[in-house]
C-alpha cells in the first residue's frame, strides 16, 4: 500500500469513528411513540416495556410479559381493562425483560441519566439514540415499591433569568387511563418525600 492509499484510509477511519460517532442532540425532541396505559394496577413495568419495544418495532402484550416473567400461562385470560382484576398471581410488580424479546439494554442502579445523556438517548439527530427509555421511581417508607414510566421527549424553557429543563413522559398510571405530561428534569431525578430514583432501562436495541 502506498503512502497516498494509507493516508486516505486513515482519513476515512477518522471520519467514520471520529466525526461520524458524534451525537449532537436537538434542543427539543418529541418522539412519535404511543401511550399504553397499564392493564392492571401492578403492570406499569409491562406497559413501559410495551411502549419502548413497540416504538422499536415489536409489540409485546402486557399479559404476555407477565406470563413470561412469572412462569404462567393464564395472564391473558384474567379480567383486564376496563375492569381489571385486583388480586391475582399475575397481578404483580416486575421489571421489563427486553432480552427475552430479542433486545439488548443497559440499566442504571438507583441512578438517573444525566441531562446530556437523556438528550442523547432520545434525540432523533444523527448518531444519537433515537429511542425512548423506561425509568423508575422508588417510593419512600416501609411499604416500598415504585413506579415505571417512559421518557420520550425533552425541552428547555428559558424565561429570563430562569432556565428550566423538562422531560416529556408517558405515565401508564392510572390503570386503563394513563397520562402524557411534562415534568422538570429535577423532578425526574428525585422529589424528596415523594420519590427517589430507582433504575433506568436505556440503550434498548436489537
Amino acid at each position: 500500500m502506498d503512502k497516498r492509499s494509507l493516508g486516505m484510509g486513515l482519513f476515512l477511519l477518522i471520519l467514520i469513528f471520529g466525526v461520524g460517532g458524534c451525537c449532537t442532540p436537538k434542543a427539543t425532541e418529541s418522539l412519535a411513540a404511543t401511550l399504553h396505559f397499564q392493564e392492571t394496577r401492578m403492570w406499569c413495568w409491562a406497559a413501559s416495556g410495551q411502549m419502548v419495544m413497540e416504538y422499536l418495532g415489536t409489540n409485546v402484550a402486557q399479559c404476555t410479559q407477565a406470563n413470561n416473567r412469572f412462569g404462567r400461562n393464564d395472564c391473558c385470560n384474567i379480567a383486564l381493562c376496563p375492569n381489571p382484576v385486583q388480586n391475582h398471581a399475575c397481578v404483580r410488580g416486575g421489571w421489563p425483560e427486553f432480552n427475552r424479546y430479542g433486545f439488548q439494554s443497559i440499566h442504571t442502579t438507583n441512578a438517573a441519566l444525566s441531562w446530556e445523556d437523556l438528550k442523547k438517548e432520545i434525540s432523533n439527530s444523527c448518531f444519537c439514540g433515537r429511542r425512548p427509555f423506561a425509568f423508575t421511581w422508588r417510593w419512600p417508607g416501609p411499604m416500598g415499591g415504585g413506579h415505571m414510566m417512559v421518557a420520550m421527549g425533552y425541552t428547555t424553557l428559558s424565561l429570563l433569568p430562569l432556565k428550566e429543563n423538562f422531560v416529556e413522559i408517558f405515565d401508564p398510571w392510572s390503570p386503563c387511563i394513563g397520562d402524557h405530561r411534562f415534568i422538570t428534569y429535577d423532578y425526574y431525578v428525585q422529589s424528596p418525600g415523594h420519590h427517589t430514583h430507582w433504575d433506568d432501562y436505556y440503550k434498548v436495541r436489537r
